[in-house]
């Protein structure tokens, strides 16, 4: 019979600066289908820790983890596995309907959007704003999250919180039909009211130890309650059978693809004061001090700034917002790939460069008296944001690498260091500094577009376009990495 989730000996230890703490140290911990088991334990005990574990968003010091078989840091563990964690805050800009729509997408075998608004009773509040519910509500929104991919497994941290009355009582009689489905069950919660409901449903209570108060040097201890354990847990085994379910087609990843870019492009536009702010940032360029052939080049810098404060300020900020506000880590929680994630981060903020650079083009042209063909400017614009991928992979990698109160600072260096690296100004002090500007992508970036300008350039084209795919995929494989062990989860 498979095993749900199983943990052998795994521990887990934190670094901060040059200090080390332990929170979990080999544990033990196994959940059979059909069963339903409540975990338990103090604040600090490392409940926490264990769920995070569990859902591959952090790995363990040492042991190893499965869920559903694979590893959690496989997106296809969480095919069948809904979540509803604390902490995690709705996005802006995003209604009711659309969010279940996007969070539909990531599953193969799902369930239709009208039955879960009515399961959860918010049919009516399908076309409302998300962030706009109440606490209720949202609690409600979070476990018609959870449900939508027609799940085997629940995993519950605190779902009670901030239900009113007639909201918990259909919680418990939502769970309850669930659990009669032969869905498996694992829930942490701290509310003393949720005890009573538990009794004639729990089959396990899982208690969490800090490691410092461990009975007999153990932190993990279990009670069976033998009301439940075994005619529950055997009926509901016969209910629904374990199925090994992967993505099987180019078709299902795609369309996944096309749903994260209309989420992502819906709440883009749905922003007006940001929009308006790049339009009268692009518009600046009417007002540089050029003119005729000296004009083309003055156009192309400020199109590269321009551009570099979009995939890197822009971009960066609006990830450091998801992680800081627990969408992300919600997200992380779901089948959603990393690599589609990414990839639709960056198609909408190249999206956004283009309509950008057009606008600078146009006014460029007719502001500055710039002499360039059609093709010419076609050139130039398609070398411009070729250049700047390798950039908002960059954005993607910094967001995820430092923490989000910090990301405006980071962001802001990287103008300057862009403007000191890209060989614009000559620098030579100290005598090694133009040897380095040679390993900086904003220097290619700028040679690239010497060339589309057809301004004089170094004549080494190919070098300066294989040097950026070659930091594009560098910074790509940095962004994946820091996505998948985000610091703001630890």
């Amino acid at each position: 019979m498979l095993n749900l989730i199983e943990l052998r000996q795994v521990s887990k230890t934190f670094h901060k600066s040059f200090s080390k703490s332990t929170i979990l140290q080999n544990i033990d911990f196994t959940i059979h289908k059909g069963e339903f088991v409540v975990l338990r334990g103090e604040n600090g005990a490392g409940k926490s820790t264990l769920l995070n574990l569990i859902l591959g968003l952090i790995k363990p010091s040492q042991g190893e983890v499965k869920l559903m078989g694979l590893s959690p840091q496989d997106s296809t563990s969480k095919l069948r596995v809904g979540v509803v964690l604390q902490e995690t805050t709705i996005p802006k800009n995003i209604k009711v309907k659309e969010l279940i729509q996007l969070m539909q997408s990531y599953y193969p075998q799902k369930c239709s959007v009208d039955d879960i608004l009515k399961q959860v009773k918010l049919e009516d509040k399908s076309e409302d704003w998300a962030s706009s519910l109440s606490g209720g509500q949202k609690q409600r929104l979070y476990f018609a999250l959870a449900l939508i991919g027609n799940p085997e497994l629940l995993i519950l941290d605190e779902p009670t919180r901030n239900l009113d009355d007639k909201s918990y009582k259909e919680f418990w009689e939502q769970i309850t039909a669930c659990y009669k489905q032969g869905i498996t069950i694992l829930m942490v919660t701290n509310n003393n009211s949720d005890w009573e409901k538990l009794n004639y449903l729990a089959t396990r209570y899982i208690n969490l130890h800090k490691i410092t108060n461990s009975p007999f040097g153990r932190q993990l201890s279990e009670e069976i309650n033998q009301t439940n354990s075994n005619q529950i847990s055997t009926q509901n085994q016969q209910n629904k059978t374990t199925e090994r379910i992967s993505y099987n087609s180019s078709h299902y990843v795609s369309k996944i693809f096309r749903e994260q870019i209309w989420s992502e492009i819906i709440q883009l536009l749905r922003t007006p004061a940001f929009l308006v702010g790049i339009a009268l940032f692009a518009s600046f360029v009417s007002f540089l001090p050029f003119h005729g052939e000296n004009a083309k080049e003055a156009l192309a810098s400020f199109s590269v700034l321009i551009l570099l404060t979009i995939c890197i300020d822009r971009l960066g900020k609006r990830i450091s917002v998801e992680r800081a506000e627990g969408w992300l880590k919600l997200l992380r929680a779901t089948p959603l790939p990393p690599g589609i994630y990414i990839a639709a981060k960056v198609f909408t903020t190249l999206l956004l460069s283009a309509v950008t650079l057009i606008l600078i083009m146009i006014l460029g042209v007719w502001r500055l008296d710039i002499e360039a063909n059609l093709e010419q400017l076609s050139l130039l614009f398609i070398g411009l944001i070729i250049g700047a991928i390798p950039f908002a992979v960059l954005g993607l990698a910094l967001s995820y690498l430092t923490e989000p109160k910090s990301y405006d600072s980071i962001a802001g260096l990287s103008i300057p260091i862009g403007l000191a690296t890209c060989g614009a100004l000559k620098l030579t002090k100290p005598s090694f500094f133009p040897d380095i500007v040679l390993f900086s992508p904003f220097y290619h970036y700028r040679e690239l577009t010497l060339w589309a300008a057809g301004i004089d350039f170094d004549k080494h084209l190919v070098f300066h376009i294989l040097w950026l795919i070659w930091a594009g995929c560098v910074f790509g494989l940095l962004a994946i990495w820091a996505y998948q062990r985000d610091s703001v989860t630890q």
